[in-house]
């Protein structure tokens, strides 16, 4: 007899799964945002159609959700005293479990130009 149980999940359609991860980017986008002082809202109910074709994004992209953020209205940007340009750049360092510290080279990351863009897509 055939187990009523699927060995692997059904497969979703792309907008779905798409839709899906964005919302998971956005949860981190916004946790980050917050961590460095930023404020952010998360929206949706916005006119999908009229947006794309302000932001001149092309048919085959869709709008799951817009993340406005910018700092509170008079308070001042949070300055991370312990990290400036170099060590972001540097290779991290955390704890082993020895009691010493291991070395770990930071994992590979696009450019903030090719991830968020300003007043079109892609510009």
């Amino acid at each position: 007899a055939l187990s009523p149980v699927q060995p692997m999940p059904t497969m979703e359609n792309v907008e779905s799964w798409s839709y899906k991860n964005a919302g998971i980017m956005s949860q981190m986008y916004t946790m980050s945002a917050t961590a460095h002082g930023l404020s952010t809202c998360m929206m949706e109910g916005f006119d999908a159609r009229r947006a794309k074709e302000i932001l001149r994004i092309p048919d085959r992209y869709g709008i799951p959700l817009m993340v406005a953020t910018g700092y509170d209205y008079g308070v001042p940007p949070v300055v991370h005293a312990d990290l400036n340009d170099d060590d972001l750049d540097s290779i991290a360092e955390e704890d082993d479990e020895s009691g010493g510290t291991a070395k770990q080279k930071r994992t590979p990351r696009l450019e903030m130009d090719e991830v968020f863009f300003g007043d079109t897509f892609g510009e």
